[in-house]
């Protein structure tokens, strides 16, 4: 073989290389913008968050929903009202229980609205409805 022949067949062998090496690239970069895309959107809307974001009330289809989201699950369900009170305490409510927040805590209590206190009662008044 000629040197001419050699330096021919270098360049095409680093050219294919080139190519394969572009397409597995392309096709990766595919792969992941499709992930991203697939489990990356949530059609939930958060509206509030509360307690250093670990709790949201989120709007789902028909309704509001309070979620844990450091464990993602669902703490009270058809929320209709909410007060959000920054490093003190913040309360949930439904038509059938309330949940209270501990906002430096980090944690919840949930009890039916029979049982609320005088206080928390009069919480009802200052939270935002949600409908």
């Amino acid at each position: 073989m000629s040197t001419v022949e050699e330096k021919q067949s270098k360049f095409s062998r680093g050219l294919l290389l080139f190519f394969i090496g572009a397409t597995a690239l392309f096709f990766i970069v595919l792969i992941v913008l499709f992930l991203m895309s697939t489990f990356g959107k949530s059609e939930k809307e958060a509206v509030a968050l509360l307690a250093g974001n670990h709790y949201a009330i989120v709007k789902e289809e028909n309704s509001y929903t309070l979620y844990d989201q450091k464990e993602n699950k669902p703490i009270l369900e058809d929320v209709n009202g909410y007060f959000g009170a920054r490093n003190i305490r913040s309360y949930v409510k439904n038509d059938t229980e309330l949940v209270s927040i501990d906002e430096k805590e980090e944690e919840y209590t949930k009890k039916p609205l029979e049982k609320a206190s005088q206080a928390e009662k009069a919480m009802f008044k200052k939270m935002k409805k949600l409908e």
